[in-house]
């Protein structure tokens, strides 16, 4: 294994910040597409309910903190995982938590916003990001939208084989590396290009599923507890979480998020209009909920042609 280099935060800010102009001087705006974080901000104890796929990324930090743990278990850690489960569910808060338990320098690489933005060049833009990560010490690449390298069309066939490749070789790569990990995220592990998915590359998979009841209660739980500190204030009256939870079936974590967003922006216009609005009550989310079902209904005509 290689030794990856130890260079001081303040030198290390500035050399992601002076990569980061390059790359912007060479392909553009990068905002959106390519981001890099010296610390996530997220942490495993900001994300409400996905015990097992917390539990299962632990082993992980662990790995990425002391490699020489799993040596002397007579292991070597998987070098690449997939996280794979529907839109919502929290792949990138996980992705991000992760960096942050591990204190890793986070690459956050949007595939579906590179490929569209860049096409051909998009396979020498990720290989400059995998470079630098192997300079810079301990780092998590996240490869969000994964199934967005497996490019439909007959013409971008040829490009989208070679990008996969680019990757396929640098995933291959990282396992020289102790305190490297690349992760990836999908909503259809389907579309996934099989080339990824082999020994030695993204071949852990760990599931981030729609939330249970339980796991419901501790999302809305955590995002009260979020509004009422940044508020300093009491902003929910005692809610009936299982008449909300009722209304709650096939709901991400995300979606109860902008349920919780919602009912405080009610709060926020009603105040405006000159009101002196009560505390958000469990029948004020109980008609969030319900409009937002709505529109998810719109939305999911939408997606599927159906208005058109």
């Amino acid at each position: 294994m290689r030794e990856e280099a130890s260079i001081g935060p303040d030198l290390l800010q500035r050399q992601l910040e002076g990569f980061l102009a390059k790359l912007t001087k060479k392909y553009g705006d990068l905002k959106g597409k390519v981001e890099i974080a010296l610390r996530s901000e997220v942490s495993f104890k900001e994300i409400g309910g996905l015990a097992r796929a917390k539990q299962e990324i632990q082993g992980f930090v662990y790995a990425l903190k002391s490699p020489e743990l799993p040596r002397k278990w007579g292991t070597k850690p998987h070098k690449g995982i997939l996280l794979y489960g529907p839109p919502g569910t929290g792949k990138t808060l996980l992705a991000r938590a992760l960096a942050h338990e591990a204190e890793a320098v986070f690459f956050h690489l949007r595939v579906s916003n590179v490929v569209a933005k860049w096409y051909a060049d998009a396979g020498e833009l990720i290989q400059e990001v995998f470079l630098l990560a192997k300079e810079n010490g301990r780092s998590i690449l996240f490869l969000d939208e994964l199934e967005a390298l497996t490019l439909p069309a007959e013409e971008a066939r040829a490009v989208g084989r070679r990008i996969v490749n680019t990757v396929a070789e640098n995933l291959d790569d990282l396992n020289a590396y102790d305190q490297i990990m690349a992760v990836a995220a999908s909503n259809r592990v389907d579309a996934v290009d099989p080339l990824l998915i082999q020994p030695g590359r993204l071949y852990r998979f760990i599931e981030v599923p729609l939330p249970e009841s339980d796991e419901k209660r501790e999302i809305f739980r955590l995002h009260q507890a979020r509004a009422e500190a940044l508020a300093g204030r009491k902003l929910f009256d005692a809610l009936d979480y299982d008449s909300l939870l009722a209304r709650t079936v096939k709901m991400s974590g995300a979606d109860l998020a902008e349920i919780v967003q919602r009912a405080l922006e009610e709060k926020v216009r009603l105040e405006g209009s000159g009101e002196q609005p009560g505390l958000v009550t469990t029948e004020d989310l109980q008609r969030v909920i319900e409009s937002y079902r709505r529109t998810q209904e719109i939305v999911e005509k939408i997606r599927y042609g159906q208005y058109l």
